[in-house]
């Protein structure tokens, strides 16, 4: 089955509005880096990465994957921004130990700063996804399932109708913590 992994690490959003598409990118990055045997990555995402991202960021982000052996039953997927609707769902069908969603969160913070979520404790309406969609509820109905972790950055712009492509510079630079935080819940560092 396509999705029957003990861990889930799935990033929402959308790479033409700016910093909505922070969740794929870090997925690209991870799928990779890490040498996810499932080789997803998209190519175009991470040239991106390696011809627009500041050198010392992309030096940082390379050297997290260094000496890092992902264990067995982890899985990086591009939710774009349909996950709430057409990936969260899925649970019900697989034995999903851990749930961990890579996104862009509206909280009170500077842009670029990056935290870990519970949504059982998220009031709903908490957690503002940019395309209108209530993400903290099928999340917490997910937990009740499984353990569900959020790393959400605080965006600086998400420009949306316009189309505008590549992450502001401090959501750029939030992602060597973002992979730390998400190798940490994945239990590789």
């Amino acid at each position: 089955m396509p999705y029957d992994s003990e861990i889930i690490v799935i990033g929402c959003g959308n790479v033409l509005f700016k910093d909505d598409g922070f969740g794929p990118v870090v997925i690209n990055i991870l799928q990779k880096y890490a040498k996810d045997e499932n080789d997803y990555y998209d190519p175009a995402v991470t040239a991106y990465v390696e011809d627009e991202f500041d050198k010392e960021v992309l030096a940082d982000i390379q050297g997290k994957f260094e000496g890092i052996q992902l264990p067995e039953g982890v899985q990086f997927i591009d939710g774009g921004t349909a996950a709430p609707v057409n990936f969260f769902p899925l649970y019900e069908d697989y034995d999903w130990k851990k749930l961990i969603v890579i996104d862009v969160v509206e909280f009170d913070a500077e842009p670029g700063t990056v935290e870990t979520f519970d949504p059982t404790i998220m009031k709903i309406g908490k957690y503002d996804n940019p395309h209108g969609m209530t993400v903290e509820e099928p999340l917490q109905k997910i937990a009740e399932k499984c353990e569900v972790v959020v790393v959400g950055c605080k965006p600086a712009e998400i420009p949306t109708p316009d189309v505008d492509l590549g992450l502001t510079e401090p959501v750029v630079k939030a992602i060597p913590k973002t992979i730390d935080l998400i190798l940490n819940e994945i239990g590789v560092k």
